[in-house]
């Protein structure tokens, strides 16, 4: 059966996107609508641009699309743990969600990270995310109710989803990035490309190299932020070694393209406990943190062959687990048909 499937109203990493293209090639009308443009120059079906605009504008807009997506779509995709018209009111909140449920549509959302987890759990301490800090869990608990699946990409996540699923990122296509032999260079180049420095460790990425560099190891640190997507891939295609984070506990979508492109990925993976990496040593991503990142750098500068074998690991891995027509069919596998509009939520 063929459905007709909404990304929306915002893609992060641009892991919507690739889903959708993936969706469509399994036969599905599938398509992104985002609300914001945002600095990275990623691809959606139909684009708003509402920061700019008046409470009033933005919330008319967001109505009318509302309606016409209800026309239009027998399954709504949320992204970032967001829905299309969301109002807190007198510390209630107030959404579409259950209006969607009984127009007979089928509710999918995935969270992503800072959309859910407090920042008492985070490593950010900007106002925006405090600000934010209070609606997450109610927001959370909406989806909860409602939605048919629920799915997080980030493991640690599963403390505030109870009965969520966990998903891996689809925000690369392998058969569009080829692995890229390394750079031909007698200096090794680290990548970092840190969207929030806070939350990333980007002080402790400098000061490791910056350690290495004043013991004479020929390296040199590549930061690379707030550039488009392309741009960051070709970035990556000319380093050596690419480090994600050092806080969080879990990778990000730029080491799933770091590792589809063939470079050797360091990251700091919490495994506390089994369900904090579900691919357990399957996993090609070198295990690190703050403390041991000098130490486990200088053991990659000074080992090629172990470079080439990582790389060449971690591209197997991105075709076996990220491709986002598997992922799609994760996240469509016995969804079924809409149930009849007007049935009980």
């Amino acid at each position: 059966m063929s459905l007709r499937i909404l990304h929306a109203p915002a893609d992060v990493g641009g892991n919507a996107f690739q889903l959708s293209r993936a969706e469509r090639e399994l036969g599905h009308h599938s398509d992104v609508a985002v609300f914001a443009a945002g600095p990275f120059g990623y691809e959606a079906d139909i684009r708003f641009d509402l920061e700019h605009l008046p409470v009033w504008r933005r919330f008319a807009l967001r109505a009318r699309f509302l309606r016409s997506a209800l026309r239009d779509y027998d399954v709504f995709h949320y992204n970032f743990g967001q829905s299309l018209m969301s109002v807190s009111l007198r510390g209630h909140l107030l959404n579409e969600l259950r209006l969607v449920r009984r127009a007979g549509k089928r509710i999918i959302v995935t969270y992503q990270g800072c959309d859910v987890r407090p920042q008492s759990a985070c490593c950010c301490t900007s106002d925006r995310c405090a600000r934010e800090d209070a609606m997450r869990g109610p927001r959370a608990a909406s989806f909860l109710r409602v939605a048919d699946r629920v799915f997080y990409l980030n493991p640690d996540l599963r403390r505030w989803l109870p009965g969520a699923s966990f998903l891996p990122y689809a925000n690369v296509d392998p058969r569009t990035i080829s692995p890229a032999p390394p750079p031909d260079h007698d200096e090794i180049t680290v990548l970092h490309a840190p969207t929030n420095r806070e939350v990333k460790g980007t002080a402790d990425v400098i000061a490791a190299v910056d350690s290495l560099r004043a013991e004479g190891a020929p390296v040199r640190l590549e930061l690379v932020e707030r550039v488009p997507h392309e741009e960051a891939l070709r970035c990556i295609a000319a380093t050596d070694i690419v480090i994600d984070q050092l806080r969080i506990g879990w990778y990000g979508g730029i080491a799933v393209e770091a590792m589809a492109i063939g470079r050797p990925v360091l990251c700091y993976i919490r495994e506390e406990d089994p369900d904090d990496n579900p691919f357990g040593s399957e996993l090609p991503i070198v295990r690190t943190d703050a403390g041991r990142l000098a130490s486990d750098l200088r053991g990659l500068i000074d080992a090629r062959e172990r470079r080439l074998e990582i790389a060449a690991a971690g591209r197997r891995f991105v075709e076996r687990h990220h491709d986002p027509r598997a992922v799609a069919r994760t996240v469509l596998a016995g969804l079924g048909p809409p149930p009849t509009p007007g049935s009980p939520t």
